[in-house]
């Protein structure tokens, strides 16, 4: 099992915002949407061990399971319009199944911390100066927390500072292409574990 934890700092927490304008009006919303399908999607199916929580403002979070996730497609206006349903649907109290795979609730950063460490997974702090993911002992069952187009809040930093940090280079690089990056390192590293037990 694998989850994607990312901060969206600017995101509306309506769905009043135009899906013509997802860089502006949506808080830059296309690099959420971009997270999403590098989260999910591969040459010709979704990833279905993958849960990803978008963390709106600290205030509101919506979860998509790769399990249950219908009409996801590769493209960022299509992905802005089922976030933009969840918002619609969402309601202050429990959570909401917008569309299939789609849940939002009241939420913030240490709630989904919580949630992911209470259901066994192990929780990596994706971080410019964190130690070289490629020399890390990594667990399978990961959790990966990373940002949007903008640095972590101190209080964020404060709330991340116990997690272990991991980079994934020297360069400063898009959310999105993160993800990627941690999902490659770790199917390369199921891939060798299994030929060796198949030896």
């Amino acid at each position: 099992m694998r989850a994607f934890i990312v901060l969206g700092h600017k995101v509306p927490l309506t769905p009043n915002f135009s899906l013509n304008d997802l860089p502006g009006s949506a808080g830059r919303l296309d690099i959420l949407c971009r997270c999403v399908t590098a989260a999910f999607c591969l040459s010709h199916g979704i990833r279905r061990d993958v849960t990803v929580y978008l963390v709106l403002q600290n205030q509101i979070v919506l979860r998509l399971e790769g399990s249950w996730l219908k009409h996801l497609n590769p493209d960022e206006r299509s992905t802005a319009a089922l976030i933009q349903k969840a918002l619609k649907a969402f309601r202050a109290g429990g959570e909401i199944e917008s569309t299939p795979g789609i849940f939002v609730a009241c939420g913030s950063l240490p709630d989904v911390l919580k949630r992911v460490t209470d259901e066994g997974l192990t929780v990596y702090w994706l971080h410019e100066r964190g130690s070289p993911m490629r020399q890390a002992e990594l667990k399978p069952n990961a959790a990966f927390v990373l940002s949007d187009h903008l640095e972590f809040l101190p209080e964020e930093e404060a709330i991340l500072e116990s997690l272990p940090r991991l980079s994934l280079g020297p360069l400063s690089l898009h959310a999105d292409h993160c993800i990627v990056l941690a999902h490659n390192e770790l199917d390369v590293r199921a891939g060798l574990a299994s030929d060796r037990t198949s030896v």
